[in-house]
């Protein structure tokens, strides 16, 4: 396969330890497959990225395990990054772990609400308190947590 184009942007929340030798060692150790560019605003405590360069699936699988890990050990929250390659556009989900598993369900969740309304469904969404006897099968279930309180949809 030959090298194609791919871009990596987006911004991470990190913690307030974040300091400019961790940055520069992710840059040098992207820097031989990519031009990397990492900002830190101490203001914001968010690092601003964007990587970028002409490479192989492989090049883009090392970089983007490269931010992951850089986002499980210095990342405050979770965050989904914004990933190009041979102009097909997808998430990466970053971060703390079990927050990112939150984004990547909602995400799931959102793509079966798309895939009903492209078809031109017309659906009614039925609202049950959490435990309540079902009222035939439903075609999906959606459980949201508030104020010590679980909701199913």
């Amino acid at each position: 396969m030959e090298p194609r184009t791919y871009v990596l942007s987006g911004a991470l929340p990190v913690q307030d330890d974040v300091d400019a030798e961790q940055l520069n060692r992710v840059s040098r150790h992207l820097g031989g497959i990519a031009t990397v560019h990492l900002t830190h605003d101490e203001v914001a405590h968010a690092v601003s990225l964007r990587i970028s360069g002409t490479m192989l699936r492989d090049d883009v699988r090392i970089i983007e395990r490269r931010i992951e890990k850089f986002a499980e050990e210095y990342a405050s929250t979770a965050a989904i990054l914004l990933s190009e390659w041979n102009g097909q556009t997808s998430w990466l989900v970053v971060g703390m772990n079990w927050q990112a598993q939150c984004l990547i369900k909602l995400g799931a969740v959102q793509e079966q609400f798309s895939r009903l309304a492209e078809r031109d469904l017309d659906f009614l969404v039925r609202l049950e308190p959490s435990g309540s006897a079902a009222h035939g099968s439903p075609l999906m279930c959606v459980s949201i947590e508030t104020d010590d309180q679980r909701t199913k949809w």
